[in-house]
């Protein structure tokens, strides 16, 4: 299943664990050579020694009929390389999750005092779902001689050149940075998809590697966040010293960077333009607020309402209770039904019911009640007493009960009927009238916040423009709207770093113009670019300065 310049790997069967295994073989023609065939199996007796989730496991080390075998993990996936070969795009988070694997994994094999060698992409293991990176061959350059040194270099150099770190192509001493310096060409790969150092001949090749930076990643892949880029360049510094000293560390610049990531994916999704996100949440607020003081106000409105019309009842229902006093007492019922009548006839209220000392009405509204016994609202709400008189809510009507007196005696009772039809009618106008207030109040306030953060936003738009168009370097590029608010002082801060900053980079460079990255026009679509002109300034938002005359 596969082949490498040592070695043959076949897939095979142990039937003493019952699974399935990887099993490498020394080529043939190297087994006569007894001291490489000792190497082999101190190396694969080296690698089996490394126990990590990260790392391919070396189950048994031996020889068959002379021939050395490793009897490996057998895993189910995808070489790297082969990956990498067919084009595969791979996402910002798989890179840096799988940058994350293989720094803990050699993080640990380099506490074991073993160095890979050979880190290149045919050596790292993807599972199917991308989501597990497994290191292979470890140790296999680790032990060799001095004096087989030159051959081993060759056949690595043949085989994998453009992986190798600056020291192990000039032929220095290489350390678990040389490993490093190998995940930042292959992580480079993986972002780009192209190779960090690649020439047509072998000199070459070794030049660029030594000498030579990559093409930065942000001209190739301008999504790789700045961290990540940051990240892989110092993998990738020419001198061991100013790499990552552990795989810990660059496990752990990764996570952080993967952590970001998330957070900004997360925020991207619920992007918001400032102006709408300030807008609305203001008016959020605003909308609560209003809604809690005209919901107040509506309680305090209704109460007041409905007091009015409980007041006005009582006052009625006393002067019925007086007026039938003498006719219940002298059981002249023709007078009180006139009485009555009469009331009924200026719709005062619902309806009106006298009853005796012996609560048997005697003359009510409605005809049908007459010689029935008092009618009574246990069920109902008592919304409200004073003195003897008694209110009850019994649905559209507010039924008034109180006694008729005569002397401090009681000798009958009445019972008062109210409509309260235009009371809930005033209730409904009261709640529109709040609603429509709150209305006309939130839209006005939002329209003058939506204005109010437009500004703030387009000065932010203003400066964001500046600074994109000063780190392509435009470095002419200064703001030249004059505000007289924090906004004014932040535009003078970058005027006036623009001009330090470009002042130090004509006076370290001489004569020498420094050559701004052209803007192709879809970084110009994603540029707001408007009233910004050259060598002229205009009432216009950002401006760049004359340049300096060379002489």
């Amino acid at each position: 299943i596969g082949e490498g310049g040592m070695a043959l790997v076949y897939r095979a069967f142990d039937p003493e664990i019952n699974r399935a295994v990887a099993m490498k073989l020394l080529k043939e023609e190297h087994c006569e050579d007894k001291e490489r065939k000792g190497r082999f199996i101190k190396e694969g007796k080296a690698a089996g020694a490394l126990t990590h989730p990260n790392i391919v496991t070396v189950y048994d080390v031996g020889q068959i009929e002379d021939q050395p075998y490793m009897m490996m993990e057998l895993l189910e996936g995808q070489p790297l390389g082969e990956l990498l070969q067919q084009k595969q795009k791979f996402s910002l988070e798989s890179v840096m999750e799988v940058g994350i694997q293989l720094g803990n994994a050699l993080d640990y094999a380099h506490e074991q005092g073993i160095v890979h060698r050979d880190m290149k992409p045919d050596n790292i293991v993807l599972s199917s779902d991308g989501k597990s990176a497994k290191v292979a061959d470890f140790g296999i350059a680790r032990f060799e001689h001095q004096a087989e040194k030159e051959t081993t270099q060759v056949g690595i150099m043949l085989g994998t050149p453009r992986y190798m770190s600056p020291e192990q192509a000039s032929g220095e001493r290489v350390d678990g940075r040389s490993d490093l310096f190998a995940v930042g060409v292959i992580l480079y790969e993986m972002i780009t998809g192209k190779k960090a150092f690649d020439a047509e001949t072998m000199p070459t090749l070794i030049m660029q590697i030594v000498k030579k930076d990559p093409l930065p990643i942000r001209q190739i892949n301008s999504d790789a966040p700045v961290g990540l880029q940051k990240i892989v360049n110092k993998l990738m510094q020419k001198k061991p010293s100013r790499r990552f000293q552990t795989g810990r560390e660059l496990a752990e610049a990764l996570q952080r960077e993967l952590e970001a990531l998330r957070e900004s994916d997360e925020e991207k999704a619920a992007y918001v333009p400032l102006q709408l996100k300030w807008t609305a949440i203001m008016s959020a607020v605003a909308l609560v607020a209003m809604a809690i003081s005209a919901h107040l106000v509506f309680l305090v409105q209704s109460s007041a309402l409905k007091q009015q019309a409980i007041d006005g009842g009582i006052s009625l229902s006393k002067f019925v209770a007086v007026q039938a006093a003498i006719p219940v007492l002298s059981e002249d019922w023709v007078t009180l039904d006139s009485f009555v009548q009469d009331a009924v006839a200026r719709e005062s209220f619902q309806y009106l019911v006298v009853s005796d000392h012996a609560d048997v009405v005697r003359v009510a509204s409605e005809p049908t009640l007459v010689d029935q016994p008092r009618p009574t609202y246990g069920d109902a709400e008592t919304i409200y007493t004073q003195d003897d008189v008694i209110v009850t809510d019994i649905g559209d009507v507010f039924d008034f009960s109180l006694p008729i007196l005569f002397n401090g005696t009681m000798v009958g009772g009445v019972n008062v009927g109210l409509d309260t039809t235009q009371l809930e009618s005033a209730f409904d106008t009261t709640q529109r009238a709040l609603g429509v207030l709150v209305f006309v109040v939130l839209i006005s306030i939002a329209t003058v916040l939506y204005i109010f953060n437009q500004i703030i936003a387009r000065n932010l738009k203003l400066i964001r423009s500046a600074l994109q168009l000063f780190g392509r370097g435009q470095l002419e590029t200064r703001i030249s709207k004059q505000r007289s608010d924090e906004f004014g002082d932040l535009f003078h801060t970058f005027n006036t770093m623009a001009d330090s900053l470009e002042d130090r980079v004509h006076s370290n460079s001489g004569t020498t113009e420094v050559s701004p990255d052209p803007l192709t026009e879809t970084q110009l679509r994603e540029i707001d670019v408007s009233g910004i002109t050259r060598a002229a300034v205009e009432e216009n938002t950002i401006v760049e300065r004359d340049k300096p005359d060379d002489d």
